[in-house]
C-alpha cells in the first residue's frame, strides 16, 4: 500500500511539473511565432515606379526561390518592367534562380555567379558563355553595372531607413 501511495504522488508530481513546464515553455514560444510571421509579411516598399502591391508579390516569390528583392526590382527597373503581370513576373524570378543554380553548379563561387546571372538574364547561358570566351571582364558589361549599382541603391535606401 506505501508503494502505490509513493508511486500516486511521484506520478501527480510530474504530471504537474509537466503542466508547469508546457505553461512556462507554450508562451514564450506562440510570441516568437507570431513575430516571425510579422516579420514574414514586412516588405520594403519603395518609392519607385512599380506598384506597392507587384512590389509586395515580388518580394514574396524572391522569398520563395531564395533571391535578392532588390536585385529582382534592380532588374525590373533597368528593364523598364514597372507593369507586369504576376505570371511575367514569377517566370523572370524562376529564370533568374535557374541561371544563379546553373552557374553554382559550374563551381564559381557567388561574386562571379551574381555578375554570370545578370550576363545570363541578358543573353541567355550560350551568350553568356560566348561574352566570357571575348572579354576580359564580365564586370564591364553595362547591363551587369547599371542593374548592380541599381540593387546597391535600393539597399543603401533600405539601411537609411532602417539605422533612423
Amino acid at each position: 500500500m506505501q508503494i502505490k501511495r509513493g508511486l500516486v504522488k511521484y506520478l501527480l508530481l510530474s504530471l504537474i511539473t509537466l503542466v508547469i513546464l508546457i505553461l512556462i515553455i507554450c508562451p514564450l514560444v506562440v510570441p516568437k511565432a507570431a513575430e516571425s510571421s510579422a516579420i514574414g509579411y514586412e516588405v520594403p516598399v519603395y518609392n519607385i515606379p512599380i506598384p506597392e502591391n507587384t512590389q509586395r508579390d515580388i518580394w514574396k516569390l524572391c522569398e520563395k526561390n531564395k533571391l535578392s528583392y532588390e536585385l529582382v526590382l534592380a532588374v525590373f527597373q533597368i528593364e523598364g518592367d514597372n507593369n507586369m503581370q504576376i505570371d511575367s513576373i514569377k517566370a523572370v524570378i524562376e529564370k533568374l534562380a535557374y541561371y544563379r543554380d546553373y552557374w553554382t553548379e559550374q563551381g564559381f563561387p557567388d561574386e562571379i555567379v551574381f555578375n554570370l546571372m545578370l550576363l545570363s538574364k541578358q543573353r541567355g547561358i550560350e551568350g553568356c558563355k560566348v561574352f566570357m570566351e571575348n572579354s576580359d571582364t564580365y564586370e564591364s558589361d553595362n547591363y551587369v553595372q547599371k542593374v548592380t549599382e541599381y540593387k546597391y541603391y535600393l539597399e543603401k535606401i533600405d539601411s537609411d531607413n532602417i539605422n533612423m
